[in-house]
């Protein structure tokens, strides 16, 4: 995708979240508004909040844990943009699917997160470098 591309593609997004809330406090504008919206999910991909990997968020995090053996919340943000990576978790375990959290210590910042394993999986069971 060239920049050129991408600035356009910008301007299609902030076009349609702005023409939201105009089109809240002028009925007239919804028209515009509907055709931003239209350009705006042609470009995420049907359905757009998949985008172009066709992933859901917990697929993403599913498919995490089996590669890497575990993930994080930081890792979740950083990797796939995942903000409520606690409701996906939520999500996992209304599946069925098991989590083991693990509470570790960062050896630079001393700050405690939380990987997550899933439950019964030998992975869980040796050290993870931070």
């Amino acid at each position: 995708m060239t920049k050129a591309t991408e600035n356009t593609d910008d301007e299609v997004f902030h076009r349609a979240e702005r023409l939201t809330l105009e089109a809240t406090a002028e009925p007239k504008l919804l028209p515009q508004y509907q055709d931003a919206m239209k350009q705006a999910r042609a470009l995420e991909g049907a359905p757009g909040w998949k985008g172009k990997t066709r992933m859901t968020q917990v697929e993403k995090i599913l498919n995490h844990i089996q590669k890497n053996g575990s993930i994080t919340q930081r890792e979740a943000y950083l990797d796939y943009s995942i903000q409520s990576f606690h409701r996906r978790l939520s999500d996992i375990r209304e599946m069925g699917i098991k989590l083991l959290p693990v509470t570790k210590v960062h050896p630079t910042t001393g700050q405690e997160y939380t990987r997550y394993y899933l439950a019964g999986s030998k992975a869980n069971q040796k050290p993870i470098a931070a």
